[in-house]
């Protein structure tokens, strides 16, 4: 039924009629405006509906003047709203819709916090100037943000409960979505996207996209939570921090020709994140610092041309690394060399110093991949980078064990050890003969026996007690018995610390 109290001018009278035959209104060249209290009365429940029909609200090239106040309404039609401007903030803060589609729109923000649609929500080359506000809401289908331009220039003089952080553009924390989320396509967000605690059952699509807020987080995704891929490749940019701590990804996460320039502190952030497979193959070298501290991945793509400056990989785990390089839309990434000399680089990069952990994990990466020298070569690397962080008793022992054996690791070195002094023993006794203790009881003098008598502790050849070095010969056997001693004890360490890995 007509409200008594609306004075209808031509524009309006069209919306009404064409309403309850779902037909679509396209007002282009008409000067008038449509009110909005007229849209309000006819999504909850006015209008000329004939009985067997599909009302909806399809309109196009409207100026709606007014505020669109739907609030705890129950909207049961379908809306597309297409061309229109908007002078007030829409509000459907805690409505139920069937779903809703602005396209070309132009609005000063969106209030939908705790909106439930059944269907899709989209928002299509929208021009929005004030906050997108879906903190809490539930769409059934798929959310739509192609194309559109946020920003966070919150109207004045009208306070939104509970407020919405300043230098945000949308805000959609705890937001629940069943199939995909999309903004990509020339999406810009000038502001913070923040989608804290999210949930979306498909894809989170940024494709392309670009998020500003050089103040903070152009993104801030702590706990969300993707089933399927959140893909933010070529041509993404985000100037300002992207943060996903603790997000979980069933799929991918994918930074594949992207651009990460941080502003606060962090380029990118994915500590205690769980993926399947993270791409870091970015467009260039991120403007920040990378952690990847407690991530939780199967495999990890990067690029070795893009590392930061500043790598944080305390606790974090993967099964696979693979460098790759960046590639243009729909062509293979090609693979990329990577020496064990660069990967140990990247271990250095961590601007919290030596821990033992991330040089255990890419050890662990080059076992399962069969590369036991390289898995060696890193450990070794492991043992020098803590002997920096030792006393100085504990980091001359380091010297020496590293010197003699590898710190169990090369322990061929003590082999060559053991030969040259066994060479130098040999020269000297050869040319300074040692003189016989008893010499009815002494063997046939021979220099190479007595001096590998001299070097084995605990081995007895019979020559050692039988001839007495002479001479400068004297100080040539102490230092044999000695560097005996030292050898044996610097394997036995190496070894034990070994076995104990």
């Amino acid at each position: 039924m007509r409200s008594a109290s609306w004075r209808w001018n031509p524009a309006e009278r069209r919306v009404w009629s064409a309403f309850g035959r779902g037909a679509e209104v396209d007002l282009r060249g008409s000067t008038h405006p449509v009110r909005a209290e007229v849209l309000a009365e006819l999504l909850t429940g006015g209008g000329d509906r004939a009985a067997g029909s599909r009302a909806a609200l399809r309109l196009r090239s409207a100026r709606i003047v007014g505020r669109l106040d739907l609030r705890h309404a129950e909207i049961t039609v379908p809306v597309s709203i297409g061309g229109c401007s908007f002078t007030d903030v829409p509000e459907l803060t805690e409505a139920r819709a069937v779903n809703l589609a602005l396209t070309d729109c132009d609005l000063p923000g969106l209030r939908a916090r705790l909106l439930h649609l059944r269907g899709d929500l989209v928002l299509l080359n929208c021009v929005v100037t004030g906050p997108v506000d879906l903190r809490d809401a539930h769409v059934g289908g798929t959310v739509t943000l192609n194309g559109s331009r946020l920003a966070d220039l919150a109207p004045a003089g009208d306070p939104v409960f509970p407020p919405i952080d300043p230098g945000t553009a949308l805000a959609a924390g705890r937001l629940s979505v069943t199939g995909n989320l999309h903004a990509r396509q020339g999406f810009v967000a000038d502001g913070q996207v923040w989608l804290g605690g999210a949930t979306v059952g498909g894809n989170l699509a940024l494709d392309g996209a670009t998020l500003r807020h050089p103040a903070g987080a152009a993104l801030s995704a702590d706990r969300l939570t993707v089933a399927g891929s959140l893909t933010a490749r070529w041509g993404f940019t985000a100037d300002g921090d992207v943060l996903l701590m603790h997000a979980q990804i069933g799929s991918q996460l994918n930074f594949h020709n992207a651009r990460l320039q941080g502003a606060a502190m962090f380029a990118l952030h994915l500590g205690g994140a769980r993926v399947g497979s993270v791409w870091l193959t970015l467009a260039e070298r991120p403007a920040g610092r990378v952690r990847l501290s407690g991530l939780q991945a199967d495999t990890i793509f990067d690029d070795p041309a893009t590392w930061p400056a500043e790598l944080d990989l305390i606790g974090c785990t993967y099964r696979l690394l693979i460098a790759r390089a960046p590639s243009p839309p729909r062509e293979p990434s090609p693979p990329v060399p990577v020496t064990v000399r660069q990967r140990l680089d990247w271990l250095r990069r961590s601007p919290e110093g030596y821990t033992p952990q991330p040089y255990e994990q890419l050890a662990e990466h080059y076992r399962r991949s069969g590369q036991e020298a390289e898995a060696r070569r890193v450990l070794l690397e492991r043992q020098r980078r803590r002997r920096a962080t030792l006393r100085v008793p504990g980091r001359l022992f380091g010297v020496l064990v590293d010197g003699l054996v590898g710190y169990g690791y090369r322990t061929w070195l003590a082999g060559i050890w053991l030969l040259a002094f066994w060479a130098l023993g040999t020269l000297s006794f050869t040319l300074d003969p040692s003189a016989a203790r008893n010499p009815a009881e002494a063997p046939e003098r021979n220099a190479a026996l007595q001096a590998l008598d001299l070097l084995l502790p605990i081995v007895n050849l019979g020559h050692d007690n039988a001839w007495k070095p002479v001479g400068g010969t004297e100080y040539v056997a102490a230092l044999l018995v000695l560097a005996g001693w030292v050898l044996s004890t610097a394997v036995v360490a190496g070894l034990t610390r070994t076995l104990n890995r």
